[in-house]
């Protein structure tokens, strides 16, 4: 029996006062893919938000490779990507530096990078076909691109366990289908994968399970759903209002 890598229960979350998830339980072990679908509002990224210790629980609890939530510090095994964000954030940076960053979870504080560590950055570039732009400054390409920059970033930890909330959200179809390539690499080591999706696209074949929420509450769970039962929508960003990049996954 595989282990779990992320389990949930009983989680419910609120967000100024106001109910977002009631009661989720949610188990995702290792090497599995799964993808969280819903509508607007439903709380697909209240929830892998919570699952990483960016949103508080009100209730219930959430376990990272059998580690309660605020006992884990091995942060280096999650590599996670938020919505809505970009790589160039106003400063000037190339994709290998940026890339780089995702790396310092890894190495020790104060040391040079050693050899493993830019073997790795190189890797995770290559990973989401990015080789032939590692030079150029991360504010020169596009949406897509930049996706595939922060998608990287997260990888050159080498994470047991990737979170991607809406990783083709407004990106073109030439990297959906880089993405997709990517997953698949990723996920043929045995990896796990934790993602929320507007659309499926080039990614569904390697989905392993859909999970579908709808008012804060799971509705199913088990093979993807037809289009129907995940009452599709624009992608989820009003049931997660507030951004807080900063606490969990460093500290």
């Amino acid at each position: 029996m595989r282990a779990a890598v992320v389990d949930v229960r009983g989680l419910r979350v609120e967000l100024d006062d106001r109910p977002v998830l009631h009661g989720v339980d949610l188990k995702v072990v290792e090497g599995e893919v799964v993808t969280l679908l819903g509508a607007n509002g439903s709380g697909k990224s209240t929830l892998v938000r919570a699952a990483v210790g960016l949103v508080p629980a009100a209730a219930g609890e959430v376990r990272l490779f059998d580690t309660p939530l605020k006992a884990f510090r091995d942060w280096w095994r999650v590599g996670y990507v938020p919505q809505r964000t970009t790589a160039a954030a106003g400063v000037p940076a190339t994709v290998r530096e940026v890339v780089a960053a995702g790396r310092l979870a890894r190495r020790t504080p104060f040391r040079p990078a050693r050899k493993a560590d830019r073997v790795a950055v190189e890797q995770a570039i290559e990973l989401v076909g990015l080789s032939d732009q590692a030079n150029r400054s991360v504010a020169t390409l596009s949406g897509g691109q930049q996706q595939r920059v922060l998608i990287a970033r997260a990888a050159a930890s080498e994470p047991d366990l990737l979170v991607l909330d809406e990783p083709n959200a407004g990106v073109d179809k030439r990297s959906q289908e880089a993405f997709a390539r990517a997953l698949r690499t990723f996920v043929a080591s045995g990896r796990t994968v934790l993602l929320v999706l507007h659309e499926m696209g080039p990614l569904a074949p390697l989905v392993d399970r859909g999970v579908v929420l709808d008012g804060g509450r799971i509705v199913h769970d088990g093979p993807l759903p037809t289009p129907s039962m995940t009452l599709t929508g624009p992608p989820d960003h009003h049931d997660d209002h507030r951004e807080d990049y900063g606490a969990g996954l460093f500290g």
